[in-house]
């Protein structure tokens, strides 16, 4: 018999953020963009693809790249 379920949402029970900026710092490193924790605390909350856009501002991309690197950052 099931007596309880626990349901963690990003972050609740675990710290998911060291884990999401090492993702992020990898694909930034790769792409010669400057990233670092400052810039990390701007995606507390925000959607892959918005997270994505705030790690490449002032550099431009096709739609095409930008889907891949957010696969890649999974």
């Amino acid at each position: 018999m099931i007596r309880g379920v626990i349901f963690d949402l990003d972050g609740v029970i675990l710290s998911t953020d060291d884990f999401h900026y090492q993702a992020w710092k990898k694909l930034a490193d790769r792409l010669k963009i400057p990233f670092d924790r400052e810039k990390n605390n701007r995606l507390r909350g925000v959607s892959r693809m918005a997270s994505l856009d705030i790690v490449l501002e002032g550099y431009t991309f096709s739609e095409e790249e930008k889907l891949a690197f957010a696969e890649e950052k999974k």
